[in-house]
């Protein structure tokens, strides 16, 4: 059960990260260009929550399932590894970056905003590269 739960968590965040990532943010950015900024204003905060919930269901079931010979210790830091470090980034991401590139939208902070969403790209692409590690880490077993 522990394992379905993994990979059920971790299913749907890599689906939220990929299709947030590939379908949504630029479908919005050509849709709305200029006013794009306010909606994602309100849905990057969820988009966030969604990683975190996930990410913690995700060690919740690797690290409450009882112990068996099919969950052994090793296996579970093999399953929970790439998700602590999804985990990791989508905080960074969410605690740290998130109000910094609200506050330094427009104006003469464009630079650093520029390099804030660069970071926050780099991060978000650390995330989805730990989640398909760990969905391959479930489907090797």
């Amino acid at each position: 059960m522990g394992r379905f739960i993994f990979a059920t968590a971790v299913g749907v965040w890599l689906g939220t990260v990929v299709s947030f990532s590939f379908v949504m943010l630029p479908t919005i950015h050509t849709v709305l260009s200029g006013r794009a900024s306010m909606l994602l204003d309100e849905l990057f905060p969820r988009y966030y929550t969604i990683g975190v919930l996930c990410g913690l269901t995700a060690l919740a079931a690797v690290s409450l399932a009882p112990t068996t010979p099919l969950l052994p210790f090793s296996e579970r830091l093999r399953l929970a590894f790439p998700v602590v470090i999804g985990l990791l980034c989508t905080l960074v991401g969410q605690r740290v970056l998130l109000p910094r590139l609200q506050s330094n939208r427009g104006g003469a902070n464009e630079a650093t905003f520029a390099r804030l969403h660069q970071v926050s790209a780099m991060l978000n692409s650390t995330t989805l590269a730990m989640l398909v590690l760990a969905v391959a880490a479930v489907a090797t077993r």
